[in-house]
């Protein structure tokens, strides 16, 4: 009975979620997106011969993993959102790695290889994270990316560091002012904190084309974040309320967009690029939420060209 009542459950999320992409597509005016490659293989993420392993030391005292690749004079500090680690990146890392860069990618606590609290997941204690990244690293001048509840976590940094920043970039944030979900949704999001099976298919119903072993590597790392963190996260970031803050933010900022059938371009251009001063709005097709993981040569020639015309 239980079985099958969980069963059930499960199949009523699903539809939810694939509802709430649909009518998300229908609002904005985006035509239907190819369903991604399915693969149940799992594919371990390393750390990459050419990454250094470090830790730094947080206020509360946990200890936050981070890869230094590269030892380019401009500092780039990539932030990872929800359900994943910092090995999220590693597409992009691999575009983006080179003589001009020092890459600087974080595992945000509860994720990879940081400290796994059981409790204490609002969007302050992760800037408490970054901080530490940042002095420990010894990050100077440095732009500041983040992706998703990553691109909130940069939003809010960068209203407290607006003076540490070169550059600004925002790929598919979250917007200051939260995005709240349906119940139906919302209750999809909350049970795969504990489920694999929905975690997938949320990085499935987020993509449009994204490659079978990234699919796979991308649920390993999912599968590896502390549930408690996914679950208390999923509140943080659902419910960001500083939009009254990003008027703090001076630095240069790009917010990069793709078919992204959450955080499509006429949101975030009303949602962020409205309210920070400096800032532009770019959109290329062909990818959808995790648009570095799908396709990091276009994300990476974006983020190339941005950070080149800084001053």
């Amino acid at each position: 009975m239980c079985s099958k009542r969980s069963t059930t459950m499960k199949n009523t999320m699903k539809i939810a979620a694939l509802s709430l992409v649909v009518g998300m597509a229908g609002i904005v005016g985006c035509g239907e997106q190819p369903a991604p490659d399915d693969t149940s293989s799992q594919i371990a993420q390393s750390l990459g011969e050419e990454a250094e392993l470090r830790y730094a030391r947080t206020k509360d005292q946990k200890d936050i993993a981070y890869r230094v690749i590269g030892d380019g004079p401009q500092d780039v500090v990539l932030v990872h959102g929800w359900m994943v680690s910092g090995a999220v990146y590693d597409n992009l890392i691999e575009e983006m790695a080179g003589p001009d860069y020092r890459l600087i990618v974080p595992d945000l606590r509860g994720s990879g290889l940081s400290s796994k609290p059981p409790a204490g997941y609002p969007l302050q204690n992760y800037i408490k994270d970054i901080e530490a990244v940042v002095k420990d690293s010894g990050a100077s001048d440095f732009v500041l990316a983040g992706h998703s509840m990553g691109g909130a976590l940069a939003q809010l940094y960068a209203t407290k560091y607006d003076d540490q920043l070169k550059g600004l970039i925002l790929m598919s944030p979250v917007p200051a002012s939260g995005f709240p979900l349906p119940p139906e949704s919302y209750d999809l999001f909350a049970a795969a904190a504990y489920d694999t099976s929905l975690q997938e298919l949320i990085i499935q119903i987020s993509s449009v084309d994204i490659q079978p072993d990234d699919f796979a590597a991308m649920a390993a790392d999912a599968s590896g974040v502390l549930p408690k963190a996914i679950r208390q996260s999923l509140d943080s970031w659902t419910g960001a309320d500083f939009a009254d803050k990003l008027h703090k933010i001076g630095t240069e900022t790009l917010i990069l967009v793709s078919d992204d059938p959450f955080m499509n371009p006429p949101l975030l251009q009303a949602a962020v690029g409205d309210l920070i001063a400096n800032s532009q709005v770019q959109y290329f097709p062909g990818s959808g939420h995790y648009l570095f993981v799908e396709d990091p040569a276009s994300s990476a020639a974006h983020l190339d060209a941005f950070i080149s015309g800084l001053d």
